[in-house]
């Protein structure tokens, strides 16, 4: 049997390293926190692996060549389904295998989860995991924020980043919304013009969604409501006419055509568009009723590179909100807005600390009713 001892500033770090270097197979023993020489928290993990049990290389459990040559030419049975051959076998393959990497990271996954519930010694603190975890939070950030959850405290006031307000002045702040297609993007714009021009802000509203049919008229019809002015660009030649008219005002709020890492070619024809416009502030708008994956998957294109802030919309529309934590630490942009439902200009705040905590807190009140 081997046994090591592996090291990380954080538990799940340490546990990761285990898996990474003795797989699925290794055998928890201990963990240890203690502190470095400079006083920061560090986490010790003792782990075993049976090399017996262990494969010993790429050919592990391979039959001999005769073996494999009595079963190549063995004859076809007479009866039932043939077995896939040529191109449908591989494919039957590769999904084979893809479904057992699947139960493996899942089995991974359950026992890291399993073993930072187990260094929360404190049953409340434990509760406080079990609830975040249950809400979607990853294990490894419900571990980071289930003793402030437990004693409740706010979360994620030191380790998540927080988007500054909005405060129209004197010159003008445009603020750029894009996103999935149907995440909430005009409606959040039609909230947030209508919050604004009840304070006496002067509103300006600009769509560049203008290959769809019908792409400006949800927004145009919000503008005519609302008594604000409304333009629509097409190219990004139309941006400097659009700026003089709308020099007055305080706040111009853009909609855009929505996009997905499968559409670059919507994504490219837009960007000439927004950096025409000289957006200060761009925002990545994921409605909570995605799947968080496919969340994960808008998080990896390079298009992010220009966002400065993440906003979310649907919340009343899941039963794991704790996904916008996953997808806020992997971002690592600033929480701003957020929304629940289509009334305007109802149902939207801005995201902070003691905002999370309420919205992650209610929620499991109001499950538990």
């Amino acid at each position: 049997m081997r046994i090591k001892v592996f090291s990380a500033p954080r538990l799940h770090e340490a546990l990761a390293k285990v898996r990474q270097e003795m797989g699925p197979d290794a055998l928890i023993l201990d963990r240890q926190q203690s502190q470095s020489a400079s006083g920061d928290t560090l986490w010790h993990v003792h782990a075993a692996l049976d090399d017996q049990n262990a494969a010993t290389g790429p050919d592990a459990g391979a039959g001999s060549a005769t073996d494999h040559q009595q079963i190549s030419n063995a004859a076809p049975a007479a009866h039932g389904p043939q077995p896939p051959t040529g191109r449908h076998a591989i494919s039957a393959s590769t999904d084979a295998t893809l479904q057992r990497l699947e139960r493996i990271v899942e089995g991974l996954g359950n026992r890291e989860a399993g073993s930072l519930r187990q260094a929360l010694t404190n049953p409340d603190t434990q509760r406080a995991f079990d609830h975040l975890t249950g809400l979607g939070v990853s294990a490894s950030h419900a571990f980071d924020m289930a003793d402030d959850f437990a004693n409740k405290k706010a979360l994620g006031q030191k380790n998540l980043a927080w988007g500054e307000r909005i405060k129209p002045g004197q010159q003008r702040n445009t603020l750029l919304f894009t996103g999935p297609s149907g995440c909430g993007k005009s409606t959040l714009i039609a909230k947030l013009a209508a919050h604004y021009s009840m304070k006496g802000v002067r509103v300006a509203l600009l769509s560049t969604d203008t290959e769809r049919i019908g792409g400006v008229d949800m927004l145009k019809n919000y503008a005519l409501t609302l008594g604000v002015d409304f333009f629509s660009a097409r190219k990004a030649s139309d941006s400097e006419h659009i700026l003089l008219q709308t020099d007055s005002a305080q706040l111009l709020l853009i909609d855009t055509e929505g996009w997905s890492p499968r559409r670059d070619a919507t994504l490219k024809r837009q960007s000439a568009i927004w950096d025409a416009l000289g957006c200060d502030r761009r925002f990545l708008l994921l409605p909570a009723n995605m799947d968080e994956e496919d969340g994960m998957q808008q998080l990896q294109h390079p298009a992010m590179a220009n966002m400065t802030d993440i906003a979310f919309s649907r919340l009343d529309e899941t039963q794991k909100p704790g996904k916008i934590i996953n997808w806020s630490f992997a971002s690592g942009l600033p929480m701003s807005y957020c929304s629940f439902g289509p009334e305007v200009p109802e149902q939207m705040g801005w995201l902070n600390a003691q905002g999370l905590t309420t919205l992650l807190s209610s929620h499991h009140r109001s499950a538990a009713a």
